[in-house]
């Protein structure tokens, strides 16, 4: 498992993190996380949780909380704003994360190709340093990706950052990327162009088709969406092409946060927010 941190992406942020993850530890205090109780809140604590467990390092979760002025020895995901990524307020102790933007690639021209690093990714590279060589957050390691998976970006236009993760991941040996059909749990429940009775009867002669026959039969499966604006040619590319699995996975990424997204619905946002956090520490999915 590489050092995330050092990944070309987190470049912008690499120094300050460093910095604020090296003085928060050697102060030896307990930590509180704060968060909003929404889904990449959920994402972006669960790592972070993880390693401070393995790091035997005290804390406590407090989910939907406001901030007060005099609180100390905290780390705050504040999703709902966009930032510098990391700030380190060193006379209270106070680690906060939020999304920022960051070249990822170059293009044919030169041109830069800019992506969010969403506090999802900065937090698993925050519980890295914490626990560089922790169980918890080696198995929690293919969520890095889930906070560019869940971000509008994806629904507008491609999105470099995911793709350079994903390839960062990929190439660790953490995910392998496999089209819908070699899935063998997808969930395709609230994907209202895939026929889940069409992907069975594919996926069951998949190794028998050719290349030419494959990409047909996928195309079919999906022709009803094609002329739609939603989802986005990157989006639906990546839920019937590019589908993100990991070791001892039955569903993929993508099929397992649809799924959980629909634990808000029926429970109070604090209790499904905890339900997705302590889901991930325990098992690394959902």
């Amino acid at each position: 498992m590489r050092d995330l941190i050092s990944a070309e992406l987190f470049s912008p942020i690499e120094h300050s993190t460093r910095t604020a993850v090296s003085e928060l530890m050697d102060r030896n205090l307990p930590i509180t996380i704060i968060s909003e109780a929404n889904l990449q809140g959920s994402l972006s604590v669960a790592p972070i949780e993880a390693a401070l467990l393995e790091s035997k390092i005290q804390y406590r979760r407090r989910l939907g909380s406001h901030i007060s002025d005099g609180m100390e020895n905290c780390i705050i995901i504040e999703t709902s704003r966009e930032g510098k990524g990391v700030e380190w307020n060193a006379e209270r102790n106070i680690l906060t994360v939020t999304e920022t933007m960051s070249i990822a690639l170059s293009g044919h021209q030169g041109d830069s190709k800019v992506g969010p690093l969403t506090t999802v990714s900065i937090c698993h590279c925050i519980a890295q340093l914490i626990s560089p060589s922790g169980p918890r957050v080696r198995r929690m390691r293919p969520w890095a990706i889930s906070g560019n998976w869940i971000h509008n970006c994806m629904d507008m236009t491609y999105d470099p950052v995911y793709a350079s993760l994903k390839d960062t991941l990929k190439s660790e040996g953490s995910i392998r990327v496999i089209p819908i059909t070699e899935v063998p749990m997808p969930n395709v429940e609230n994907l209202d162009f895939i026929d889940s009775e069409k992907l069975r009867e594919i996926s069951s002669r998949w190794d028998s088709m050719g290349n030419e026959g494959r990409a047909r039969s996928i195309s079919h499966l999906c022709r009803e969406v094609l002329q739609s604006t939603k989802p986005s040619t990157s989006r639906l590319e990546e839920i019937v092409w590019g589908c993100i699995m990991a070791p001892g996975w039955e569903s993929d990424l993508a099929s397992q946060i649809r799924l959980s997204s629909s634990i808000w619905k029926h429970n109070d946002k604090g209790i499904a927010a905890s339900k997705i956090i302590d889901s991930l520490i325990r098992s690394g999915n959902l």
